[in-house]
């Protein structure tokens, strides 16, 4: 295991206080606080350490979408998050010219079986101080102005030293470390752990500003004309509004100036309104670049949303992408604590095999798109404005807005937990229609553990859940009254994750035994 060490002198780890924890998450953004209230939840001892002095006032990312409001929902968050966003109704593209206005309707695309049939737009302080709140509730506080400065893996635990605001060290040890802590990772650093940027060529301003321009509050616009792009969207709060635009790259000197004139002028030249802008509570330059880590796990240390992936901000996936790869994690680290070594260390491989191909996908995706609406080439932006017009006009490519940008249909088909021999539903998210008597399927799931899907037809006997064959997994009977929707490409007994991935589906209870690659257990290991 490559380590390295701080060049800060510190006093030596035999002689700071050293503790025992089974997961410390390195970074409270996001995916590290979903990271610690998940495994606190499913029953882990937790620490959380974060360098910053306190939480940031400013919004970053700003888009959550439905499948990250479904974790939500499993963490018992997603109500607070939904009362604290507004929903996106529209994104307006306005491409090629004045006459060329495509106004895309979000909320009636064919998002199918989700209760957050839309994009929701949240400051990320106001997603990260839920999450917060909620990690308090779980006994766990963030330990704030706390610098990661080396880690060792030893083979059974990891050793981290930290050091606080006061020049005090401490030795955390723990089972497992989460590097949650951005692009810039220190973690990933510090286990030998590569990602390689490539320079996307490209420079964007965003600003968080308010108008006196008279603009649909809960609409989005994006403007390709003569000039490069900019979208202006929308947030909670009334009359705010995020903009993003893409600049030529400067010259080496000083950054640019993101005032309100300068938003101003830069607005009236590409959209033709007048913004009036007022009240920029936060503005940032940057240059683009993507990349993703070489691997998502070394030994006993894992990485997780911006120190594992760097991509373009277009679309709002990079929060969410983390907030699941967090999930997908937690619940593994508690059931290998209960496996033999070889299932364990399989299981736990299954993060990486899962989501580094998410990843993987989402950056080249993300990429793409960039490329094309950032083209300076003068041929290939006029062709970009004459053919854009017309693609977004499609239904198809509009419906894509919805479970695609969604994120819903995110599956795991080359899992080493899909059996060879079950359908291809193994690894995809359980579908989740409504019931008869209210609520949808994902409701009546473990919060915890795994659970059995058995559907019944109308001559059928509801089976004993506590046979043995069940082993003591939750069971949820659907006879053909229970389910108001219907549910595809399952077969009569499915076998749900404690995620809610589908780990396999067959139609008996023998043959899903027969065939898991990990043993499934009904409730996760309970420690205080």
């Amino acid at each position: 295991m490559p380590h390295h060490h701080s060049s800060a002198p510190l006093p030596s780890p035999l002689a700071a206080p050293t503790s025992d924890v089974d997961v410390l998450v390195v970074g409270a953004g996001p995916t590290g606080l979903t990271a610690a209230a998940e495994a606190r939840r499913h029953g882990l001892r937790v620490r959380v350490v974060e360098r910053r002095p306190s939480r940031s006032p400013f919004s970053k990312a700003l888009v959550v979408h439905a499948r990250t409001l479904e974790v939500f929902a499993a963490m018992g968050i997603a109500d607070a998050v939904v009362a604290q966003g507004a929903r996106f109704t529209a994104l307006n593209a306005h491409i090629g010219g004045p006459r060329h206005h495509t106004r895309v309707d979000l909320l009636h695309q064919p998002w199918g079986d989700t209760e957050y049939p839309y994009w929701l737009s949240i400051p990320q302080y106001a997603t990260e101080q839920i999450l917060e709140r909620h990690l308090v509730s779980l006994c766990v506080e963030v330990e704030w102005a706390t610098t990661l400065h080396t880690v060792t893996d030893r083979g059974d635990h990891v050793d981290a030293i930290v050091e606080r605001a006061d020049g005090s060290t401490e030795t955390i040890r723990s089972r497992w470390l989460i590097g949650c802590d951005g692009a810039r990772s220190h973690v990933r650093d510090q286990v030998g752990l590569r990602l390689d940027r490539t320079d996307a060529g490209a420079t964007f301003v965003l600003a968080d500003v308010k108008t006196t321009c008279a603009l649909e509050q809960d609409e989005g616009h994006v403007f390709l004309g003569r000039e490069q792009l900019l979208l202006i969207v929308p947030m909670p709060e009334p009359d705010r509004w995020r903009i993003i635009a893409h600049v030529p790259t400067p010259a080496d000197g000083p950054a640019l100036t993101i005032d309100a004139t300068y938003l101003d002028d830069l607005i009236r030249r590409r959209a033709g309104i007048e913004f009036g802008s007022h009240d920029v509570t936060w503005q940032s330059q940057f240059d683009l670049s993507q990349g993703l880590v070489d691997h998502y796990r070394m030994g006993r240390v894992f990485l997780a949303g911006d120190a594992a992936h760097v991509h373009s901000p277009v679309g709002g996936q990079g929060l969410n992408t983390g907030v699941q790869e967090a999930h997908n994690l937690a619940w593994k680290l508690a059931a290998a604590e209960r496996l033999e070594p070889g299932p364990a260390s399989r299981l736990l491989d299954s993060y990486e095999a899962e989501r580094r191909p998410v990843a993987r996908a989402m950056v080249q995706g993300t990429s793409r798109a960039t490329r094309v609406l950032t083209a300076t080439n003068p041929v290939l932006h006029r062709a970009v404005r004459a053919v854009a017009p017309h693609v977004i006009a499609r239904h198809r490519v509009q419906a894509r807005l919805g479970r695609d940008v969604g994120m819903l249909d995110i599956g795991y088909p080359g899992s080493p937990l899909a059996p060879a021999t079950t359908s291809h539903a193994a690894g995809r998210r359980l579908p989740n229609p409504r019931l008869a008597l209210g609520g949808r399927l994902h409701d009546r799931l473990s919060r915890n553990g795994y659970t059995w899907i058995v559907t019944g037809r109308a001559d059928d006997q509801a089976p004993d859940a506590a046979a043995a064959e069940w082993g003591d997994v939750p069971l949820v009977y659907l006879d053909h009254r229970a389910l108001a929707e219907p549910l595809h490409a399952l077969d009569r007994v499915t076998l749900v994750r404690p995620d809610g991935h589908v780990a396999a589906t067959a139609d008996t209870v023998d043959a899903i035994w027969a065939q898991l690659p990990v043993p499934a257990h009904p409730v996760p290991l309970s420690r205080t």
